[in-house]
């Protein structure tokens, strides 16, 4: 008798265990802020459902079928551990259908900040993780649908089902009864599983329905159409220089953790360009994409249409809409991309009307990288004068650089040097390990913040530094932010705006920058303009390009 009572204690004990396994899986939140004692107490709604679908479950199809529950509990355990990611780092859950082209990106970053061997390992170890969980999913659905089914058998394991039945729905209108808890994240989802699932379908759908009807706007009204005689007139001469600073965001201004030290380095900045000749304009600017995905925020500006996702973004490279870079070379002007970050062939640059692109691979830079960040903005800055900026065989030019010191991990951070010693940056090599390695600085989220506002400072210091060295009168720079950092660095309900400033001699930009809003100085305040970064285009051309020059559409579409 005693060695029955001890088996059958066994398997309760075991298929108690079975349970609670699959309760984990299906009551583990899909956001960071969620994961807290409380949410092991939330019953999920789908447990009693599977148990059921189990019990009922012929002999003949029960290893199938356990093995296919066992794929799915995986899956949803995985989709939940990338909206963990994608709300800290994008504010936005995860997206199956267009996210998983960030593959290779996200590859790149992790080798670059870890190294490719530890990346790698890294990942060995999930997908050794994901098929462990997997089994034992599958092993523990077995044992639940054996006695599930067994007790459906007996009287006694019927009433002690039922039983159970009768606590666990108690258990499930307490939680009902609860409600959503308030996420401290954005957006927020469901709790339950099959709402989360519920919410990404919504979401795709909706994505692919705001496409669609993009699709039908740009159809029915058409593109800017001025006269090639006309277009950019009144900035004949000028060499246009956008320049994306990579997650300066409103919060590196407003933040107190942030604020004074950047405040006085844009302080700084403007007494530095004031003394060179420069005058300056700041204002806000909306992004399309918070956290990363940058090439968003760039063709958002160059189309003039708001790209805010990547099914955006794969349908407007290759449409007929005429990206900024295109207009500014049929007025003749040279276009130059200068991305430091690209280390690869890029075919959507000769799209935008890039008649050249320095990337990582010809920018010429002979220093030893900072982990992933391939050359420090200074360097960047230096090269494209020498290249491009400071040829005198050249008609005027429009170039766009994207800068990546600012980039997460945010380490090292260099200091800045003389201009005449920067050459072919080999000296910036000696503070390529200055500090301690991502994997240790990202242990400390003060640690990290820290390394964040010396990027920014850093970032913002070799821009103020290029322009007032090398500038004349007809440069004109207009610098912003392509979207803010990730949450770690903003916190929680931060706005997704960000900077802008603009830096010329030239009075006649400046006063018609001041016409749309933008303020004096290096410092954008609560009275200056904010605008969408879908503005950008219409506006140059609308202001710049003769009094006759005028959209063909004042609608959305033509951004």
């Amino acid at each position: 008798m005693r060695g029955r009572a001890v088996t059958g204690c066994g398997r309760a004990g075991g298929t108690l265990l079975a349970l609670m396994l699959i309760f984990g899986v299906l009551a583990l939140p899909h956001q960071r802020e969620m994961l807290t004692p409380l949410a092991g107490l939330r019953a999920p709604v789908e447990l009693p459902v599977i148990v059921l679908l189990l019990a009922l479950t012929p002999r003949a199809l029960r290893t199938p079928v356990c093995t296919l529950m066992a794929v799915l509990l995986t899956l949803l355990t995985l989709f939940k551990l990338a909206d963990m990611v994608a709300l800290v780092a994008y504010w936005r859950i995860f997206d199956p259908v267009a996210d998983w082209r960030l593959l290779m990106p996200a590859w790149d970053f992790l080798s670059g900040s870890l190294g490719r061997g530890p990346a790698l390992a890294l990942l060995v170890g999930a997908a050794v993780v994901l098929l462990l969980l997997a089994w034992l999913l599958q092993r523990a659905l077995l044992r639940i649908a054996r006695r599930a089914r067994a007790a459906l058998q007996s009287h006694a394991g019927r009433r002690g089902w039922q039983g159970g039945a009768v606590l666990y729905a108690v258990w499930l209108a307490g939680t009902l009864a609860l409600g959503q808890p308030a996420p401290n994240q954005q957006p927020a989802a469901p709790a339950h599983s099959s709402r989360l699932l519920l919410a990404h379908v919504q979401q795709s759908w909706r994505n692919l329905h705001e496409l669609a009807e993009l699709r039908r706007e740009v159809a029915r009204h058409p593109d800017i159409d001025v006269p090639t005689a006309r277009l950019f007139s009144q900035l004949a001469g000028k060499d246009i220089v956008i320049v994306f600073l990579e997650s300066y965001g409103r919060s590196a201004l407003e933040d107190p953790r942030y604020a004074p030290q950047l405040e006085q380095r844009l302080r700084t900045i403007e007494g530095e360009l004031e003394r060179s000749g420069f005058r300056t304009r700041s204002a806000w600017v909306h992004s399309p994409t918070v956290g990363g995905q940058s090439w968003l925020a760039h063709t958002t500006l160059q189309t003039g249409l708001w790209i805010d996702s990547q099914r955006r973004y794969n349908w407007v490279i290759g449409s007929q809409r005429v990206p900024l870079a295109r207009l500014f070379g049929r007025a003749g002007w040279r276009t130059v991309d200068v991305s430091p970050a690209i280390t690869s062939d890029w075919p959507a640059g000769r799209w935008f009307g890039f008649q050249r692109t320095l990337d990582a691979r010809n920018l010429g830079y002979r220093g030893r990288p900072y982990n992933w960040i391939t050359m420090p903005d200074q360097y960047t800055y230096s090269a494209f004068q020498r290249l491009e900026l400071g040829r005198d065989d050249r008609p005027p030019l429009m170039a766009m650089i994207s800068t990546v010191s600012s980039h997460a991990p945010w380490v090292p951070v260099p200091p800045m040097v003389g201009w005449e010693q920067v050459k072919e940056g080999r000296i910036l090599s000696r503070w390529a390990d200055a500090n301690d390695p991502p994997s240790v600085v990202w242990q400390d989220s003060d640690r990290v913040r820290h390394q964040y506002r010396k990027a920014i400072d850093y970032s913002l210091q070799a821009l103020g530094s290029f322009v007032a060295y090398y500038g004349d009168d007809d440069l004109v720079v207009i610098a912003l932010g392509d979207h803010q950092p990730a949450s770690i660095i903003t916190g929680n309900h931060a706005s997704r705006e960000v900077p802008v400033h603009l830096m010329t001699r030239d009075r006649e930009v400046l006063q018609a920058f001041g016409r749309w809003g933008w303020t004096r100085g290096m410092i954008p305040g609560e009275t200056s303009a904010t605008w969408g970064m879908d503005e950008f285009r219409q506006r140059l051309i609308k202001g710049f390009s003769g009094s006759s020059a005028a959209p063909a559409s004042e609608s959305p579409a033509d951004g």
